[in-house]
């Protein structure tokens, strides 16, 4: 994708953020089935922002792209054959230790803020995971899915690329092309402004489709570049295409407005005291943090976090150093920086994260784990119940080719979250083919 926008069969979709003259040009001088393809643009489209919680939450989705391993972000530390099957890279629980438990597994009790849940004392959270568990955990606003997937009788497959594809298009279908999370967004008409936004430079397959979403690297980069003088260009630009309702000419207005208000956004910096990393996802947050508080509409984001594909040199989770601990320390302090800047602005943002499957329950023989199914699904936010919930395995060894059976649909999870947090669309629609089941209790309804 070279252009401002992406003109396909099914709308138009922004992937990038550098508008040059010559593109601009060429984008709007295109012609024939282009002009058919972006009828969609007629309408705007966004939802409510935070401002008018009544009408739904702001939804995150974090996609650990490389098949995150879910046994050891949220070990079943107490299982004789989780501690068999991983002798050198296992999470230990706390009794293990005779002096300090810093390299522990950190518990997940009930207690406190936690309600009651049955697998209460089962999984401790990786030890690099302290910023999540002392923050969301303890208060109660961190729900964990595991042994999460999408179920064998479905797709059974181990290909970063297909699973990548079923779970963001909803569905193993192969005649399904557009993503879930744009399907929902197709449901609402009365949006305007900046709806979806995908972290990058190009968007994620789970936002394409007929709404229109926005690939954006940074805010900053975010407008119309490339020429002597960008700002004088703009101006120019707008001129030469006004939404007088020629539809070439809407695009490159809308395309315009919209860059127009991104680069208004001022950076007040994070709130509450946050502290963000300068890793992919850490940056990812923080600019959404950003997005939400200037209400430009804002009704979605997926940002990829990649760097998960661990078939080596995973190390024990007490060293400090070893590369599966550092991973999850990133992971959980982007997502607890995150949660400290909005504070109360939680109440109407849902984070959900998604991996295309886990790994194998057998440690390799070069300290890393293989392809394997199920895996780890987080929500977070204040309108959400802490816990851990569904079903897990009696026993981790009963699982396909040594994999953590998938015991529960990702789609289970993730049809409750929109369900309850950003009602008003068909879950038949949005993920055809599912028989949506009675919800978890991971989330509250309503605002």
């Amino acid at each position: 994708m070279t252009e401002v926008a992406e003109l396909t069969e099914a709308g138009v979709t922004v992937e990038r953020t550098e508008v040059s003259r010559r593109k601009f040009l060429a984008l709007t001088g295109a012609g024939g089935a282009t002009m058919v393809a972006v009828s969609a643009l007629g309408n705007q489209y966004a939802f409510a922002t935070p401002g008018n919680p009544s009408q739904g939450d702001v939804l995150v989705v974090v996609f650990n792209r490389g098949g995150m391993d879910g046994l050891n972000v949220v070990a079943p530390y107490r299982m004789p054959t989780y501690q068999s099957l991983r002798p050198t890279i296992r999470v230990k629980p706390p009794e293990e230790f005779s002096g300090s438990t810093d390299g522990a597994g950190l518990p997940l009790d009930s207690g406190g803020s936690v309600a009651s849940f049955p697998l209460s004392g089962v999984f401790g959270l990786n030890p690099g995971m302290t910023a999540l568990h002392a923050g969301p955990w303890a208060n109660g606003h961190l729900a964990v899915v595991h042994a999460a997937g999408m179920p064998a009788s479905e797709s059974a497959t181990r290909s970063h690329f297909e699973a990548q594809r079923n779970w963001e298009a909803g569905s193993a279908r192969l005649n399904i092309t557009d993503g879930f999370l744009n399907r929902h967004l197709s449901a609402f008409s009365d949006l305007s402004g900046v709806s979806a936004v995908g972290r990058g430079s190009t968007l994620q397959a789970l936002l394409r489709g007929s709404v229109p979403a926005f690939a954006m690297s940074s805010i900053a980069t975010f407008g119309v570049r490339g020429f002597h003088d960008n700002k004088k260009a703009a101006t120019a630009l707008s001129v030469m295409y006004p939404d007088n309702g020629d539809l070439l000419s809407s695009v490159g207005s809308q395309t315009l407005s919209v860059t127009s208000m991104v680069s208004g956004i001022s950076d007040p910096g994070p709130q509450n005291g946050a502290t963000y990393g300068w890793d992919g996802l850490a940056q990812g947050l923080r600019e959404t943090a950003r997005l939400i508080r200037a209400d430009v509409g804002l009704r979605a984001v997926v940002i990829d976090d990649g760097g998960w594909d661990t078939h080596t040199d995973m190390g024990a989770p007490a060293d400090t150093n070893s590369s599966f601990r550092r991973r999850t320390n990133e992971f959980s302090n982007a997502l607890a920086a995150f949660y400290t800047d909005l504070g109360t602005a939680m109440n109407e943002v849902t984070v959900v994260t998604l991996s295309e499957f886990g790994r194998t329950i057998n440690e390799n023989s070069s300290g890393g784990t293989d392809h394997g199914r199920g895996t780890a699904m987080f929500v977070m936010g204040r309108n959400v119940n802490g816990g851990v919930y569904g079903d897990f395995p009696n026993t981790i060894t009963d699982g396909p080719e040594g994999d953590l059976t998938v015991a529960n649909d990702f789609r289970h999870v993730v049809s409750e979250v929109l369900t309850k947090r950003m009602p008003g669309s068909d879950m038949g629609q949005v993920f055809p083919g599912y028989t949506q089941m009675t919800p978890l209790g991971l989330v509250n309804s309503g605002s």
